[in-house]
């Protein structure tokens, strides 16, 4: 059963692409294994996962930033 269309006002991006190598390969074993439903919810699982390490790298950042004001103050 399809989803209906958001609204005008949600994001949409199109990606028509060919993967090729290794990555290719990932997609086809975990469609396979039933990781992945279709290799659009690989894509958006992969961009899910990369934009929590993007976060957390963010976060480690800001702590590092933190760290260093508080020894400069000291």
């Amino acid at each position: 059963m399809k989803k209906p269309r958001d609204s005008k006002d949600t994001p949409r991006v199109r990606i028509n692409t060919i993967i090729v190598g290794e990555p290719a390969r990932w997609l086809i074993e975990w469609k396979r294994r039933g990781i992945v439903t279709s290799y659009t919810d690989a894509l958006i699982q992969a961009f899910r996962a990369l934009h929590e390490k993007i976060t957390e790298q963010d976060l480690k950042a800001m702590q590092l930033m933190n760290y260093r004001r508080i020894e400069d103050n000291f």
